[in-house]
């Protein structure tokens, strides 16, 4: 495909979703898994945010490798590698075979989720770039809802290992068309001949600039509590409101629909010149709004569903926002794996972390625990974005950058 053409950028969003989907696709089974390991719902959240381990150790390296060898070739090999991983899952007898394939299964997140915004920040500029990083960012929101919806045909039956099955099929179909991919390396080198390819040691750099830091920072607070919500929340309302956990699953699954949109229209109101901290402060009082409804036990039922329904759109354009924030940040398009790989870092201390706590919360039953997790994760983001005097580039631009095309340097 020609790099920087919306076929691409929807090929590399196609991608990133199955690998989001690897984080939520063990909610829904949560229960099979206990039962059939004899574990705790702790340990069920250590195999549910375990994944995060390879990006912990690795992801900023694993992003300068990315930036050396070109997105195409890391989504690729992890595509194919991510298939075994699946069937390594399908297959497990023990919770430690289990924690090993969704170990093994983090490498995704280096290998595609670093790789992504890294090509899009390679091929793209001005109003193009901005729209194709807040469409990407929204790959979270479509993978855990897909993730929910690959498993719930399997809930509560004895066939809750096909769930690993399925989701391994879907990446062996993408690897097929992997060669629709671009190759940014060759391509940036094409079109900027003049650039000094990035060194394997360049992506250290990285860790020397405070912009980076806060973004990731800020990330990693707010996916934080996104990813905690929804982990808790099928079982939460299953108890709370009194419908099964498969059926609250589903809810949570629809409600990812609208947070797309969100992302896409934070890109808009981006696109058009609105400075970013005025949009991040608008959602977070929403978020904080809907968020704490979520959690009171003594809200009707139509009412916690509004509730979802105004959290995870504020939570999609929140991420959007910080996405399209990423670019000006970095600053040289050449380290755009390096920056992701950062954020991606960052972010996996948080994802680690996160399921264990918020599972571990769930038995005491003390909602005023998750309302104090909420406020914490909204406010500290709005505090560490790296926008507060800034304008979306795409404002700054003209039409021409905004094509789609990297402009001439």
């Amino acid at each position: 495909m020609k790099p920087g053409s919306w076929g691409s950028i929807w090929l590399v969003y196609i991608y990133s979703i199955l690998c989001a989907a690897s984080i939520s696709k063990l909610v829904p089974i949560e229960g099979e898994v206990e039962r059939a390991f004899h574990t705790t719902p702790a340990g069920v959240g250590i195999a549910i945010s375990i994944i995060s381990v390879s990006s912990i150790f690795a992801a900023t390296i694993g992003g300068g490798i990315i930036d050396r060898i070109g997105a195409r070739r890391s989504v690729i090999a992890t595509s194919i590698f991510l298939v075994f991983c699946n069937i390594l899952g399908f297959f497990a007898t023990s919770m430690t075979m289990l924690d090993v394939a969704r170990l093994l299964e983090g490498v995704e997140f280096i290998g595609i989720i670093v790789a992504a915004p890294a090509l899009i920040m390679a091929t793209t500029t001005g109003k193009r770039q901005v729209q194709a990083m807040t469409l990407w960012s929204t790959y979270t929101p479509a993978g855990v809802g897909l993730g929910l919806l690959l498993a719930v045909p399997f809930a509560g039956t004895s066939a809750w290992r096909w769930t690993f099955i399925v989701h391994g099929a879907l990446f062996a179909l993408a690897a097929a068309f992997g060669w629709l991919l671009p190759d940014t390396a060759r391509e940036a080198t094409a079109q900027a001949p003049q650039r000094k390819r990035p060194g394997w040691t360049d992506f250290l750099e990285i860790y020397r600039e405070w912009g980076p830091w806060k973004l990731s920072i800020s990330n990693a607070l707010l996916v934080s509590i996104a990813l905690g919500t929804s982990t808790v929340i099928p079982r939460y309302f299953a108890r709370v409101h009194h419908i099964s956990i498969a059926t609250s699953s589903s809810i949570l699954a629809a409600g990812y629909v609208p947070m797309i949109f969100a992302g896409i229209g934070a890109g808009y109101l981006l696109g058009r010149g609105i400075r970013p901290r005025s949009i991040y402060i608008g959602i977070t009082l929403a978020g904080i709004a809907s968020g704490i409804l979520l959690y009171v036990p003594s809200i009707s039922f139509p009412v916690a569903i509004v509730a979802i329904a105004v959290w995870l759109p504020c939570t999609g354009a929140a991420v959007a926002v910080l996405m399209a924030l990423l670019p000006r940040v970095t600053g040289d398009p050449a380290r755009g794996g390096a920056a992701m790989g950062l954020v991606g870092q960052v972010m996996a201390i948080g994802n680690f972390v996160t399921p264990p706590i918020y599972l571990a919360l769930l038995p005491k039953g003390n909602w005023l625990d998750f309302v104090a997790l909420v406020l914490g994760g909204w406010i500290l983001s709005l505090a560490f974005i790296p926008a507060w005097r800034a304008r979306p580039a795409a404002a700054s631009l003209t039409a021409q950058n905004g094509a789609g095309m990297p402009a001439s340097h």
